[in-house]
């Protein structure tokens, strides 16, 4: 199993050492930075499993930074803070920070926090991705339907004729029946179906 590779934002060098120490004790890959503007520049460029965000940094905060990474990357975070105000940790919460901590924290509270927050995110993007394939394989079942139709009026057949003319073509092709499907479409919507040839 590779390294898992952890981002810590802290303004405060000695928290960011601390920290840095005893992730990697503790068997991680620990990148460290105190500016919220090159957190997310390392979440777009090196991908790290999680980040840990101090929510108050000088400039832009934490929750900001949280923001840019949810938008522009994969990366899953948790927060640091010296605050427990509700407002704050619903702000977190709101973002969709996996964990939230308050300062001051040892190494031995916060190893279990990051265990948890890479499991959570590792089902988080199993879930994700099946989502994903559903919305394709629907996305993709829609398509042959439509061209299905498309072949019945052409050809004046049934359904099942109709698929197998489909299925025919697309293994003449050597093509996904759902990629020549899209094609087909495409060609009715520009007036011009493409012409398919009855299996002999």
């Amino acid at each position: 199993m590779s390294q898992r590779r952890i981002l810590i934002m802290d303004d405060d060098e000695e928290t960011r050492d601390i920290l840095t120490a005893g992730l990697t004790q503790h068997g991680f890959d620990v990148i460290a930075t105190g500016s919220a503007e090159e957190a997310v520049e390392i979440c777009r460029t090196q991908s790290p499993d999680l980040a840990i965000l101090d929510v108050y940094m000088p400039g832009a905060s934490g929750i900001d930074a949280a923001i840019a990474i949810k938008k522009e990357t994969v990366t899953p975070f948790l927060f640091l803070s010296a605050s427990d105000e509700k407002d704050i940790v619903q702000q977190a919460v709101s973002v969709g920070a996996l964990g939230y901590m308050v300062k001051p924290i040892d190494i031995f509270q916060l190893i279990p926090a990051v265990e948890a927050a890479l499991v959570r995110a590792t089902d988080i993007k199993a879930l994700r991705d099946a989502q994903d394939n559903l919305s394709r394989a629907l996305a993709d079942g829609r398509g042959t339907s439509v061209a299905v139709g498309l072949i019945m009026e052409r050809f004046r057949v049934g359904e099942d004729e109709a698929f197998n003319l489909l299925r025919h073509q697309a293994r003449e092709q050597r093509r996904k029946i759902s990629e020549l499907a899209q094609d087909i479409i495409a060609a009715a919507e520009r007036i011009n179906l493409t012409p398919l040839r009855k299996a002999e």
